[in-house]
């Protein structure tokens, strides 16, 4: 399958010089907002305003904070950067598009139109990169899109990707309506007697899940953030079936790794954390212990703990529901990994929030 993988909408280079000549407002006042203030200032680009529906002060870090219903026509004329990065229905980039364009603002860019510019002041953002980066690997995505098992799971691959490239925001796929983790095509057949390896467990919310779509005979969980793991002993212990829980993360290798704790389910393995935490190989972890389906959500570290499970999942040859959005390159690296495993397994995706966020690549 072909896919365009031109950059879509205005040309980097006259985003930043229409930026750094008249100055820009950025639409919220979050975190995401804040941060993407301040790595502006090295590109030269000034922000005239922080704009939110219903401001409570009159400034934000410094920086005038005005009502989206009273810009001015002057701040109406400049280029309005959508500065709200997350999966929930509010922050949908098409419909925040649509409410700026209704207040008169004439231009407003998603995230994804402006991030090359200011990636490298504002780091990792999930699945947010520098546009070029999906060409120079056109072709592994061209061929994971095509290792896809149903044209739902192309068409969505497809979109995601084009959302990500600028697309027009109306074109994003839909969150799928199914649960997350366990639509029917992964669930049908399991019997009871099965055992669910949660990687990523948080505070249990998806064995919660599993123990209203699958029947199982037990699960074992993973979760290196200690307060993250207080709560999911507490889930574990009011579930139908036991669970046995690991006070630790999945990797490639058994050893400490630097993590940002503390962060409820965004807590994740990065360079810059304040915390250390233990990491293992799932192999290590389960030599002898059959494994039936596999969950990985781990915050960006899922290639990681795919390749520590590679001997288990070459032995049990378990049904896999891998989170594919937390870095830009999941979508062709995830599927690539689980074809090269070559154990004759179909590939699925879906889409399960706004914006492209908790999307999840299954095999069966």
């Amino acid at each position: 399958m072909s896919i365009d993988l031109a950059v879509d909408g205005q040309p980097t280079d006259a985003v930043l010089a229409k930026a750094q000549e008249n100055g820009i407002t950025i639409f919220g006042a979050g975190t995401f907002a804040r941060t993407l203030a301040r790595a502006l200032q090295p590109a030269g680009i000034r922000v005239a305003a922080m704009v939110v529906t219903a401001p409570h002060s009159d400034n934000c870090d410094g920086i005038p904070l005005v009502a989206l219903a009273s810009l001015d026509e002057r701040l109406r004329q400049l280029p309005m950067w959508i500065g709200v990065f997350n999966r929930e229905a509010h922050s949908d980039f098409a419909a925040l598009v649509a409410v700026t364009a209704k207040a008169g603002v004439r231009t407003s860019l998603a995230p994804p139109q402006y991030f090359e510019i200011v990636a490298k002041a504002m780091g990792w953002r999930y699945w947010l990169t520098d546009r070029g980066n999906y060409a120079h690997h056109h072709q592994a995505i061209e061929a994971a899109i095509d290792s896809m098992a149903d044209n739902r799971s192309r068409q969505q691959l497809s979109a995601t990707i084009a959302f990500r490239l600028g697309a027009d925001p109306d074109a994003v796929p839909q969150p799928d309506t199914g649960p997350q983790y366990f639509p029917s095509f992964m669930t049908d057949g399991m019997d009871g007697t099965g055992t669910l390896v949660d990687g990523g467990a948080y505070d249990g919310d998806t064995l919660r899940q599993a123990a209203s779509h699958l029947k199982l005979a037990n699960a074992v969980a993973f979760e290196p953030d200690p307060e993250n793991f207080a709560r999911l002993a507490d889930t574990a212990r009011t579930l139908s079936f036991p669970v046995t829980c690991f006070p630790c993360g999945l990797s490639s290798e058994t050893r400490h790794l630097r993590y940002s704790v503390g962060q409820g389910e965004a807590s994740a393995i990065c360079g810059e954390g304040e915390g250390l935490v233990q990491v293992a190989r799932l192999d290590d972890c389960l030599p002898a212990t059959s494994i039936d389906y596999l969950k990985l959500d781990v915050e960006g570290h899922e290639m990681e703990a795919l390749a520590g499970a590679a001997q288990c999942l070459r032995r049990d040859r378990p049904r896999l529901a891998v989170a594919g959005y937390h870095r830009w390159d999941d979508v062709w690296r995830i599927p690539r990994f689980i074809q090269q495993l070559d154990l004759d397994y179909r590939i699925a995706f879906r889409i399960h929030a706004h914006n492209t966020f908790d999307g999840v690549f299954y095999a069966y």
